[in-house]
């Protein structure tokens, strides 16, 4: 994604994708971000990776919620991580919850027709108790 900030053109794009890393082009700069460093981007949907916007200061992946700072890809702390992973899949598990029942919920002429459709056959079965 391309952003003007001061005249100059901030931009971001995933350069290559692999197993255990992805090498990012952040205004002309490459930078190697490392799977086992960043643990999160191995949970993450191709579309999520790809789907990066360039800042100044760094690098943003909205569909996955992750930041990260140039500063913290140059020189990254060495006894901590950036986010820690059972946070942020906890997170995440939550919004795709929310994602599922809103999908589930969503009505349309198909859903509604194929519902009449199983109420003349008797509906929905009965669950058995035991």
């Amino acid at each position: 994604m391309n952003v003007s900030t001061n005249g100059k053109n901030v931009y971001a794009e995933i350069v290559e994708l692999a197993r255990d890393h992805m090498l990012v082009d952040h205004c002309g700069k490459v930078y190697h971000i490392d799977f086992n460093r960043y643990p999160y981007f191995r949970s993450c949907f191709l579309d999520e990776l790809f789907n990066v916007q360039a800042s100044s200061a760094g690098l943003h992946w909205p569909d996955a919620d992750i930041d990260l700072e140039i500063a913290h890809i140059d020189s990254p702390d060495a006894e901590t991580n950036a986010v820690d992973l059972d946070w942020w899949k906890e997170q995440r598990r939550r919004i795709l919850s929310r994602l599922g029942s809103a999908g589930g919920s969503a009505t349309s002429p198909r859903k509604a027709a194929a519902s009449r459709r199983n109420g003349a056959k008797g509906g929905r079965p009965r669950k058995k108790t035991a």
